[in-house]
């Protein structure tokens, strides 16, 4: 922003015109005041000539009380025209062109000269000779009567004061004037020195090697040097009159911009890095300052840009940084990466781990045998191979180095707080690792393949709240030895006893996998009977018959499978046995219930209604006959998703029991809002009841809000005769399911001993 041009003074302004403002209002007065009196000493008085006197010396006295005032151009004026007239009419009186007034005039002319500047000073010159003509005419005319001095000590004072007051204006006049001078050399003298220190600041600028940018404070560019042209390709007519933002500063976010601007906007400087771009689209990285610019009067007229380019400071700083944390030969982060990242991955000092992560140390098996066999260039090429084909299964999350040869590394992140369940996952990407490298490696310049083994040494980690990362890589180290001592391409654990867990448990859910489509499943059902002891339905059970091991507890496979997508297939497989079971004629006849439990999830499938509902008529069963169980945690997590599938299966007729009522959150702000049309008691509950106060309180509680809502209840895990009866007592209707009335059985010994009792009481 250019700044405004300097408004010259006013003539009343300038000291000099005021001191002869004050010098002639003085005169005056004293003059007109003292003439006047002495000219009342007159014989005869001539009262217009004394009245005259007195008339000028209170002009000057009016124009000295305007200046104390301070209205100098008031004063000026009525100084310079005040005394003018009032010459002129003693002019008049006392001859005109030949009288001693004439001298005044001069004197006036001087003062307005000085006091009212060009205009009216040529005005009064017009005017004084308009009043000699007109003196001149009456003078030929013989309108003038002769000359007569009355008092002579009057006209002594009156030449006098003109005088004095002539040579004080041309005093100050000639003291103003040297002033001027004095003034008018300092400042050359100034302007010379400073014209010398901007031609220097000017070739400071324009030859430094930085670029600097000035705006306005609109951001318009009004000035860059020639480093900025030479850096960013812009001739300067292209850039000048253009906004920084199109040029200076292209590469700042908007955010960015606007922390500049707010900066500016509270007189501060601003100073960071942008990334901005050259005429050729180049990315030039710059270290930045923007300061205001202040005049004098501390008002920001301009800002200035001050940018240095660090281009290649920062690909060096970048190169460092690489060549610090990554691996020349594959780009893999290297060893120093590794340990930084276990270090973030460490637990809180003397606190026990919240999370488990995993360390899997791999080293290629016959690494040295290829290396000798095909040169260490082909060497190189397998391990570059290595790191890309384990680069493709690494988790998102997860961390791939290479530590040093053929030996790589690789951190699994946030396996949960179980251990066995952190170790088998570690294990599963540990043969993960080793299929992966067993496919073969087609390596460049060389058309045979290439097929490596690899050992793998697995911890867990943190395993204290002071394990550190060495610790972690040395215990890894040591179960990679023991893989390889083992004779090559497996994988062991440092910690022996989790190895064998996390093997366990892979092995499990391996097999169960298996055992899903083997046809190992079966089915199994426990009764349940109302207070009366009539047989009213069953609750479905899965178990697995292992061809090696046996009939496999439930408590073994089932937490494996809903901890993984088997949960699906196995509820899969068990709601198409309940199906085709429920459309048995025993079932039928009777009108016995079936309760199935559903997972989580399989309930959240979106296929899972249709598919219901097709097996439901591929099978011929009674809707109206099934039940399907699920728990309170399922209906919280998605509650509307919740509620709009057992709308669609109550639409189908099947009816929904709560599991577990009572262990988990029973707000009877959802429960009114459920479609379902039974509850079960937890067998928790059910246990200490009778013996127990609080038990029975809530057991209570569970029955009286089953009333309230007209539903079903359920007790699991009925197991004494005292349970039943407590249970009872407080709900004629309820169903019972325990030991007390029947273990689980699978489904062919439970039809068959039905069909027996049926028979039983046919022939009774």
């Amino acid at each position: 922003m250019a700044e405004a041009p300097a408004v010259p003074l006013l003539h009343h302004q300038d000291a000099t015109t005021r001191h002869l403002v004050r010098v002639a209002g003085w005169a005056v007065m004293l003059l007109g005041a003292v003439i006047g009196l002495l000219l009342m000493f007159d014989e005869p008085v001539q009262p217009a000539r004394v009245a005259l006197n007195f008339v000028a010396g209170a002009v000057g006295g009016t124009a000295l009380l305007l200046a104390r005032m301070g209205r100098w151009t008031q004063a000026a004026h009525l100084l310079v025209w005040g005394v003018w007239v009032s010459v002129s009419l003693v002019a008049a009186r006392n001859g005109g062109v030949n009288g001693p007034n004439l001298l005044n005039y001069p004197v006036i002319i001087v003062l307005a000269g000085w006091m009212l500047g060009v205009r009216a000073t040529l005005t009064l010159v017009g005017l004084t000779a308009l009043l000699f003509m007109g003196f001149i005419w009456a003078d030929i005319e013989g309108m003038f009567k002769p000359v007569q001095v009355a008092n002579r000590v009057a006209g002594a004072v009156y030449l006098a004061g003109i005088l004095v007051l002539t040579a004080a204006a041309t005093l100050l006049s000639r003291r103003n004037y040297m002033s001027r001078v004095h003034e008018a050399q300092q400042t050359a003298a100034n302007l010379a020195t400073s014209e010398a220190a901007l031609r220097k600041l000017l070739r400071a600028v324009e030859q430094s090697p930085e670029s600097i940018v000035i705006t306005d404070l609109q951001e318009d560019i009004e000035y860059v040097n020639d480093a900025f042209v030479r850096r960013t390709g812009y001739a300067r007519d292209e850039v000048v009159g253009g906004a920084s933002a199109r040029f200076s500063s292209n590469g700042l976010a908007p955010a960015q911009r606007e922390g500049v601007r707010s900066a500016l906007a509270r007189g501060d400087s601003w100073a960071g890095e942008q990334v901005n771009y050259r005429k050729d689209g180049q990315a030039l990285i710059e270290s930045v300052v923007v300061a205001p610019i202040r005049q004098p009067d501390g008002h920001v007229s301009h800002y200035v840009e001050l940018k240095q380019d660090i281009t290649e400071r920062k690909r060096a700083a970048d190169e460092i940084h690489r060549l610090a944390h990554f691996d020349s030969l594959t780009s893999l982060p290297n060893r120093f990466t590794l340990m930084e990242r276990l270090s973030v991955l460490q637990g809180r000092p003397g606190r026990p781990p919240v999370a488990q992560h995993a360390l899997l140390l791999l080293d290629l098996d016959r690494f040295t045998t290829f290396n000798d066999a095909r040169g260490s260039e082909m060497g190189d090429r397998l391990l570059c191979a290595v790191a890309l084909r384990l680069s493709e299964i690494l988790p998102a999350q997860g961390l791939l180095v290479r530590v040093a040869g053929d030996e790589f590394a690789v951190v699994l992140h946030g396996l949960g707080a179980d251990v066995a369940l952190a170790g088998s996952q570690a294990l599963l990407f540990a043969e993960k690792l080793q299929a992966a490298l067993l496919r073969p490696l087609l390596l460049d310049g060389d058309a045979e393949e290439a097929q490596l083994g690899a050992s793998v040494g697995i911890t867990l980690y943190p395993q204290t709240g002071d394990d550190g990362a060495h610790d972690a890589l040395r215990r890894a180290g040591t179960a990679l030895h023991r893989a390889k001592q083992a004779g090559g391409g497996r994988a062991a654990f440092f910690e022996q006893g989790m190895g064998e867990a996390a093997e366990q448990r892979f092995r499990v859910e391996r097999e169960l996998r298996q055992a899903v489509g083997a046809g190992e499943l079966r089915l199994y059902l426990q009764s349940q009977v109302d207070v009366q002891g009539q047989l009213t339905g069953a609750e479905v059970l899965v178990r697995w018959q292992h061809p090696r091991d046996g009939l496999v507890a439930p408590g073994v496979f089932i937490p494996i499978a809903e901890e993984s997508d088997l949960i699906v297939g196995v509820g899969d497989w068990v709601l198409a046995q309940s199906c085709a079971l429920l459309a048995q004629p025993a079932f039928k006849a009777r009108g016995l219930r079936l309760s199935v439990n559903l997972s989580a999830r399989q309930f959240r499938q979106t296929r899972f209604v249709p598919q219901l509902r097709a097996l439901l008529a591929a099978s011929g069963a009674d809707p109206r006959l099934l039940t399907l169980e699920v728990t309170e945690g399922l209906v919280i997590e998605d509650f509307d998703d919740v509620v709009a599938k057992m709308h669609e299966l109550a639409a189908l007729g099947v009816d929904m029991s709560l599991d577990d009522f009572g262990t988990g959150y029973s707000s009877l702000a959802y429960l009114k809002r459920l479609p379902i049309q039974e509850i079960k008691i937890d067998r928790s509950f059910v246990h200490d009841a009778p013996t127990n106060a609080d038990d029975g309180v809530l057991v209570d509680g569970i029955l009286s809000v089953a009333r309230h809502f007209g539903l079903r209840v359920v007790a699991e895990g009925v197991e004494t005769r005292a349970q039943a009866d407590f249970l009872s007592q407080r709900a004629p209707d309820i169903v019972y399911q325990g030991y007390l009335f029947g273990r689980p059985e699978p489904d062919v010994d439970w039809l068959a001993r039905l069909a027996q009792v049926a028979a039983t009481a046919a022939h009774g």
